[in-house]
C-alpha cells in the first residue's frame, strides 16, 4: 500500500509540472515570420513551449539569449508576473549538454545560447534541467570580440576587432589616431549582442591595471583617454581571482612593453623580433601572414605593434 501511495503522489507532481506551462522570451536575428520569437524581451508576449513526451519543448531560430518562467506578465512592459516563475542556468559554451536549472529571479543573467542558431530547447517536465541543441554549426575562427561604443557608434567594425590570439586571450592594438576618450562609453561583446557582453560598474576603469568586466554590466568609461594595447582574457580561474562573478579581466596598457602575466605566452605578444628586422604581418586572428594581400593587419616589428591598411 505505501509503495502505491509512493506512486501516485510522483505521478501527481508530474501532472502538475505537465499541467503548467512554460514560456520563452529573449532576443532572436529571425523574425517570428521566419521562426524567431514573437517579439523581443516581451514578457507579456512571449513563446510558449509544446508538452512532448512529458518534457517542454521549444524551437526558436536565430536564437541568442533568453529567459524561460512558468508564468508571464499581463501588462506589456511589466515583468513582475514573468519574473515569479523565472528558472535560470549557466548553460556553457557547448550543445547538446544537459544542465541543471535552479529558480531565478528578475536580477538573474539572461540564459545565453553557445552560439547563434536556430536552437532546440527541450525543459524536463519536472522543470529540474535543460538541453540545448542545434543543427547550426558552430562558428569557425573562434570567438569574435569587439569594443563597441560611443566612438564608434556602437558598432561592431573590423576596425574594432579583438585579436583572437588563444582560447580564452584577446588583445586589441589602437591604430595610428585611434583611441577611446575619457567619458565615452563603451562595452566589449560580439555582433550580435548575445553570448558575450561584457560591462564594468558604475566607477570609471584605469588604464595599466586588472579590471573586472560582468556579463551585461553598465557601460565601461575611462578616467583619461587611452590609445595603446588592450588585453582581455575570459579564462574563469584567471577572472575569479580578481571579482565574484567577473567573466573577463581587461587590461588597457599604455606602454607597448607592459603586457599582464596572465597574457604572456599567448599568441603573437611574445614573439622575439629583431629590432632591425622587416616587419610582420597577422590577421586581426593572429594569424601570420607571409605575403598580405589588401586588408586590415596587425603589423609587428621590434617592440612594436600597430594596425595598418594593406592597399
Amino acid at each position: 500500500m505505501k509503495k502505491f501511495y509512493a506512486f501516485a503522489a510522483a505521478a501527481a507532481i508530474a501532472m502538475s509540472a505537465n499541467a503548467q506551462a512554460l514560456y520563452m522570451t529573449g532576443a532572436s536575428t529571425a523574425d517570428a515570420d521566419n521562426g524567431g520569437l514573437p517579439a523581443e524581451w516581451a514578457p507579456s508576449n512571449p513563446a510558449e513551449f509544446e508538452i512532448v513526451n512529458g518534457n517542454f519543448e521549444l524551437t526558436v531560430n536565430g536564437l541568442t539569449s533568453f529567459k524561460i518562467s512558468t508564468t508571464k506578465s499581463d501588462v506589456e512592459g511589466d515583468w513582475t508576473g514573468f519574473n515569479e516563475g523565472i528558472l535560470t542556468c549557466n548553460y556553457g559554451e557547448e550543445q547538446g549538454v544537459t544542465v541543471d536549472l535552479e529558480p531565478g529571479t528578475g536580477d538573474s543573467p539572461n540564459i545565453l545560447c553557445p552560439w547563434e542558431g536556430d536552437w532546440k530547447v527541450v525543459v524536463a517536465g519536472d522543470f529540474s534541467t535543460i538541453t540545448m541543441t542545434t543543427d547550426t554549426p558552430k562558428p569557425a575562427g573562434g570567438i569574435q570580440l569587439y569594443f563597441r561604443g560611443d566612438m564608434n557608434g556602437w558598432g561592431s567594425d573590423d576596425a574594432w576587432l579583438f585579436e583572437n590570439v588563444g582560447e580564452n586571450t584577446f588583445r586589441f592594438v589602437c591604430a595610428e589616431g585611434q583611441q577611446i576618450n575619457a567619458g565615452e562609453g563603451f562595452k566589449i561583446a560580439d555582433a550580435n549582442w548575445a553570448k558575450y557582453n561584457f560591462g564594468a560598474g558604475e566607477d570609471p576603469i584605469l588604464a595599466d591595471m586588472d579590471n573586472a568586466l560582468f556579463n551585461n554590466g553598465g557601460n565601461i568609461t575611462l578616467d583619461e583617454a587611452w590609445t595603446g594595447t588592450c588585453y582581455l582574457t575570459i579564462d574563469p580561474e584567471v577572472c575569479a581571482e580578481y571579482a565574484a562573478g567577473a567573466v573577463a579581466v581587461m587590461y588597457l596598457a599604455t606602454d607597448a612593453e607592459d603586457v599582464p602575466e596572465w597574457f604572456e605566452g599567448s599568441g603573437v605578444a611574445n614573439v622575439a623580433i629583431d629590432e632591425n628586422a622587416p616587419a610582420q604581418y597577422y590577421t586581426l586572428q593572429g594569424v601570420r601572414v607571409a605575403n598580405p594581400e589588401k586588408g586590415l593587419y596587425i603589423v609587428v616589428k621590434g617592440e612594436k605593434s600597430y594596425k595598418a591598411v594593406v592597399k
